[in-house]
């Protein structure tokens, strides 16, 4: 695995939050910790204990979110702030880290930071002081029903020099970012998660074969403590040939996912085949039964995979054809040679 591949993992690992926004206010500094984020509660906020953005906001709205950035090392430090949309990613985790790269569900009519002029911003902080930073945003004119969510994260801008040698001396970049979560909600309307059925594809996950079910929550809800219970057949059987089922999956309001079923090293081979999946949350239930077809680029997605187990029957087939036509010369030459003789 490369160093790029290494620190987008480690990075990530740090940044997902559980939809109950673990807090994030942090007062005191650890030596190994270069600074810490504090989210400044406005009045219009629902819950005063929580200590991310939970407010209730009308149509048309303005309002600045604050957070408090201390400093906690012995040096000055520029810290980059990025106001970000949430997604699901392929874990089935909701995902508040940078926008950069993620995927925009087509349902997703007001991604966060699209909410204001500056979504990205750097503050220098002197040594052991702290600065506010400031996002100004303001809501789309006509009313929403549901919630729009999202965070601001931060992390510390390192110079190429840095970066690079970091790289050279531990072979990864320790990175990782502090993320305080936005929630906006403009009614107390009850707007529940709504699931479907994107697609079915060939995959790779991990450089392993798998088979992706593209599940779509289309509504501005959360679809929390989501189970999915699927199974791959052939087209025609009522053999299972591969399945999968997990818990506590939850979901982004207007996101996409790839929900991956595991071919366990198996090869993927072209053909029709048939998924059936079923998925919960609290009382609502979806089911699908579909049919998809694999075609030529199962080739390439082999090629590419590790562990594979590959069949080399065909290997064994030649072989024994070379061998055994080897025995009949063999037998050939000895019987010419006793007729001569």
């Amino acid at each position: 695995m490369d160093i790029k591949r290494q620190t987008k993992l480690l990075f990530l690992s740090v940044i997902l939050l559980t939809l109950s926004f673990i807090p994030l206010s942090v007062k005191a500094a650890e030596n190994n910790i270069d600074f810490s984020v504090k989210a400044i509660i406005p009045s219009n906020q629902i819950d005063h204990m929580k200590s991310y953005f939970d407010l209730k906001m009308s149509p048309g709205q303005k309002q600045d979110l604050k957070i408090e950035v201390f400093n906690n090392s012995n040096k000055e430090e520029t810290i980059e702030a990025d106001l970000t949309f949430a997604s699901t990613n392929d874990n089935g985790l909701i995902d508040y880290s940078e926008t950069k790269g993620k995927k925009v569900d087509k349902s997703l009519k007001y991604p966060l930071n699209q909410l204001s002029k500056q979504p990205h911003k750097e503050i220098m902080i002197p040594p052991r002081k702290s600065k506010i930073v400031t996002f100004s945003i303001t809501m789309p004119k006509e009313e929403y029903d549901g919630i729009i969510l999202g965070a601001v994260q931060f992390k510390k801008k390192f110079d190429k020099v840095e970066k690079k040698s970091t790289k050279e001396v531990i072979q990864i970049s320790n990175e990782y970012a502090y993320v305080v979560g936005v929630k906006l909600t403009e009614n107390i309307k009850d707007v529940n998660p709504d699931l479907h059925l994107l697609g079915v594809k060939p995959k790779l996950v991990n450089y392993h074969t798998s088979i992706a079910a593209t599940i779509q929550n289309s509504e501005a809800a959360i679809g929390s403590n989501m189970s999915i219970d699927a199974e791959i057949l052939k087209k025609d059987s009522s053999k299972v040939l591969y399945s999968s089922k997990k818990d506590e999956l939850s979901m982004a309001p207007n996101s996409n996912f790839d929900y991956a079923i595991d071919l366990n090293n198996k090869p993927i081979e072209p053909g029709t085949y048939r998924l059936k999946m079923k998925a919960i949350i609290g009382t609502q239930v979806w089911e699908w039964d579909e049919l998809f077809t694999i075609g030529k680029e199962a080739k390439k997605l082999n090629n590419e995979a590790v562990e594979i187990d590959r069949n080399y029957s065909w290997l064994y087939i030649v072989g024994s054809v070379f061998l055994m036509g080897i025995i009949y010369l063999i037998y050939i030459q000895k019987k010419r040679r006793k007729n001569k003789n």
